[in-house]
């Protein structure tokens, strides 16, 4: 083979070398791989220099090729100029964010170095950038406030999530279906929901007060419609029931009584002549309150 065939059959190599590391998305290793590359080329070039004169030109095409795609591969010196601009940062301000000096950043951006694999994960992530974005697309600024601002959305949206849960209503409407046996007390699947803060893991229910709904006489004189958000009773909770106002709920059947100990066992009491004992194996629902969101007047 001719040296000039060699070294077009050497291009052809080199450049499908490149194109398959990089359909490999190894971003870790990727400029590693190239510095070599494009050490290798400039050494043999010095070396066909010396010997093959004419051929040497040749085969500068081929070093320019690939530093022109080792150039166009990566968009990290000008993605940090666009990411140090947009978020109003000097230059050397920007160094001190990853540990690096002024002329690293300046170098970084005039391409006349790469930056290491550490310091390009670490920006990457720094401003919540996609790494592969980071490197092989060019940045507007739209994007570089997009994905800061989606992380804190995401965040926030996170610990709101975490703060606030969804609590079955028994409003008026759903009231009277259950009183004309359209739905059933316990049908919480078809109850709406109040979102309310978490404030522990038992289960709650709110109630919007109805008169009409039984009650203990001794209950406060609370108003149409306030909401009495009531937790579950659990052995965990049930010694401090005492007292205490509660609801019971059976599948047709609704009342708002006053907790109390009978014969060494909890009952929740609505009158001289009405009670539900407490059984923790019972289908039927007790609750205590838990919390009142009262109108003012």
């Amino acid at each position: 083979m001719n040296t000039i065939g060699w070294i077009v059959n050497l291009e052809n190599a080199i450049l499908l070398a490149l194109i398959q590391y990089s359909a490999m998305e190894a971003e870790c290793k990727i400029f590693d791989f190239l510095k070599v590359v494009h050490a290798l080329c400039l050494l043999l070039t010095e070396q066909i220099y010396y010997v093959l004169p004419t051929n040497a030109k040749i085969f500068s095409i081929v070093v320019i090729k690939i530093t022109i795609i080792f150039g166009s591969m990566t968009k990290i010196g000008a993605n940090i100029k666009k990411i140090r601009t947009t978020k109003g940062l000097s230059q050397q301000a920007f160094a001190e964010l990853f540990a690096l000096t002024r002329g690293n950043i300046s170098s970084y951006e005039e391409n006349r170095a790469e930056p290491r694999i550490e310091t390009v994960i670490q920006i990457a992530n720094y401003f919540c950038i996609p790494l592969n974005q980071f490197i092989t697309e060019t940045l507007s600024i739209h994007e570089i406030l997009k994905y800061k601002g989606d992380k804190l959305i995401e965040d926030e949206n996170h610990i709101i999530n975490i703060h606030l849960r969804q609590v079955p209503f028994i409003n008026d409407a759903i009231y009277m279906k259950c009183c004309y046996q359209e739905l059933s007390f316990n049908d919480w699947p078809s109850f709406p929901k109040l979102i309310l803060p978490e404030v522990n893991h038992h289960h709650m229910l709110a109630l919007s007060f109805n008169p009409n709904i039984a009650h203990h006489e001794s209950l406060p004189h609370y108003q149409m419609n306030d909401v009495l958000i009531f937790e579950e009773v659990t052995r965990q909770n049930i010694h401090l029931c005492h007292h205490k106002i509660g609801l019971f709920i059976s599948d047709r059947e609704i009342m708002i009584g006053r907790y109390e100990i009978k014969e060494e066992k909890m009952e929740l009491v609505l009158n001289d002549f009405k009670s539900e004992k407490f059984e923790f194996n019972s289908s039927q629902q007790f609750w205590k309150l838990f919390a009142l969101y009262q109108h003012v007047k």
